[in-house]
């Protein structure tokens, strides 16, 4: 049997309903020349999600492979993944991202064979509500920032994130996740700063699209991941003081002019619940880096 053309790696922790409809998805791919492999990386959930792995894989119309993990995080668990895989190429999907119809060829259309790494556009998901601190967060906002890039054009590695992303599966050997981060947070910026000193491109497919089944009703819900993700890019500055210039002296400067800027529009009377919103992400951030 020949090596499928891609590889599909999902890191998941106690979302086997949403990882079945991930799954359910990926069933449906259209237009997938070579074939795709799907691999589970199962972070030691406890909702049955292995046994509902093991009872239904066979049913799907692709080879699924379940690594079973003890909870070591996100890091962790999509090199274990990366592993297992026989692709030579690796898309890497959240178990809450639900793939377009046609993302797995979207993904092997824009990279055509090229060593390229591939940053595929998530959406929220249409069939949920979609709530306005959603719209702020995402896919202009803190959480996903899409704004200004171009299809098929190089992006920087700070929109470079560990899902609906696709690269050689030898960039992920070569140079894997760094799994002494603990948490889904700054572990795929980290990554991508390395990858950019070897040398290696990454571009925007606009035609990749995958749907993000998370819902906000207010911004404490956020707040917290980015407290985590402060206290991780400390981390990662510590391991690599040239981060610092975009990662936090950047975002600092930015929050400055949105404070300012918030300020002034509350002296008109025009105060903006967005904007109260960006600064507090900010704060959340800056309290993390500094704790």
């Amino acid at each position: 049997m020949s090596a499928p053309a891609i590889s599909v790696v999902i890191p998941t922790r106690d979302r086997r309903d949403l990882l079945a409809l991930t799954l359910e998805a990926l069933n449906v791919q259209t237009g997938v020349e070579g074939g795709f492999e799907v691999v589970v990386a199962d972070d030691g959930s406890t909702d049955g999600t292995s046994e509902w792995l093991a009872t239904n894989g066979s049913r799907f119309g692709f080879p699924l492979t379940c690594v079973r993990l003890a909870g070591e995080g996100p890091a962790t668990a999509r090199n274990r993944g990366i592993e297992r895989c026989a692709g030579e190429r690796v898309l890497l999907v959240g178990d809450d991202t639900i793939p377009a119809p046609d993302l797995i060829d979207a993904h092997r259309r824009i990279a055509a064979g090229r060593p390229v790494g591939v940053q595929g556009r998530i959406d929220w998901d249409p069939g949920g509500p979609v709530t306005p601190v959603m719209r702020f967060l995402a896919p202009e906002g803190p959480q996903f920032y899409f704004k200004g890039l171009v299809h098929g054009e190089p992006i920087p590695y700070t929109v470079q994130y560990g899902s609906n992303f696709s690269a050689p599966a030898r960039w992920f050997r070569e140079d894997p996740f760094d799994e002494t981060f603990p948490h889904a947070a700054f572990e795929d910026t980290e990554l991508a700063f390395r990858w950019r000193r070897r040398g290696h491109t990454v571009i925007y497919s606009e035609s990749a699209v995958c749907r993000h089944r998370h819902h906000y009703d207010s911004i404490e819900g956020f707040l917290e991941k980015q407290f985590s993700a402060g206290r991780a890019a400390r981390y990662a500055v510590g391991l690599h003081p040239a981060m610092a210039s975009k990662t936090v002296l950047q975002p600092l400067l930015v929050g400055l002019f949105h404070g300012a800027r918030h300020a002034w529009r509350r002296s008109r009377g025009k105060g903006r619940e967005e904007d109260r919103w960006e600064l507090r992400c900010r704060a959340a951030f800056f309290r993390g880096f500094f704790s």
